[in-house]
């Protein structure tokens, strides 16, 4: 849904559709973690005896090596392609390893010392990881929904490629910016000499868009264009 192009009612696009991909996800690490906190309570209360199956144990690794490898991948390509579902994904495939690998230290504890609270206590202490990633990840999902900006490391590109690129301008204000998946928006005021032609300030616009959409790839440009007495002394950039 959220490489949908803009239509009549998405003029800005679908792109937050991945967000609420990224929240369902974010829910269901919680909803496991708190499962296995509520297991864990109840096996302190009765402990049992483990049963060690070599079967079980060897596809547990074998779940883990694949879980790790494919939520690298996920990572990877959900920040290369700034994808929030698949990012969300392969976050929770690492709290599946972080589970698994509990389980086999866990195993492996107990068979050495014998005490068998030492494998809950591990399984409490995994939960509580895997609590707090899902809390993360919702955190990281609600701001995208709330049109969080862009980071201040992209702010500063954002900033320092206007000022490169507007020349024949005399000021830039106002720049805001907004994330949405794959998209992001970037607007602001350019302050241009009251007779210049509007030919000559639409080329500056152009050459703005271009450096902008080059540098931040899926950028959504829009410049306000202003004669020089709209000129602001607080937070501008002067040309």
């Amino acid at each position: 849904m959220s490489a949908r192009p803009p239509d009549r009612h998405h003029q800005y696009g679908h792109h937050k559709a991945e967000y609420l991909a990224a929240v369902i996800e974010g829910v269901l690490i919680v909803l496991a973690a708190l499962a296995i906190l509520r297991a864990a309570q109840a096996s302190w209360s009765s402990p049992g005896a483990l049963t060690l199956s070599p079967l079980g144990i060897g596809l547990n690794i074998l779940a883990t090596l694949a879980n790790s490898i494919w939520a690298a991948v996920l990572i990877r390509e959900g920040r290369r392609n700034r994808s929030p579902a698949l990012t969300a994904d392969g976050h929770h495939l690492l709290t599946d390893v972080a589970s698994s690998l509990a389980v086999l230290a866990g195993l492996g504890l107990v068979a050495l010392t014998g005490w068998t609270r030492l494998d809950i206590v591990l399984a409490g202490l995994v939960a509580l990881y895997i609590l707090w990633a899902g809390g993360r990840l919702l955190r990281t999902s609600m701001s995208g929904l709330m049109d969080e900006a862009v980071t201040s490391e992209v702010e500063r590109r954002i900033r320092a490629i206007i000022a490169d690129n507007a020349n024949g301008a005399l000021q830039v204000h106002d720049i805001k910016t907004r994330t949405a998946g794959r998209a992001t928006f970037i607007e602001f005021h350019l302050v241009v000499p009251g007779r210049m032609a509007v030919k000559a300030a639409h080329d500056i616009c152009d050459r703005l868009e271009a450096a902008l959409t080059d540098a931040v790839p899926g950028s959504d440009v829009t410049i306000h264009v202003e004669p020089e007495g709209e000129a602001q002394a607080a937070g501008a950039i002067e040309l």
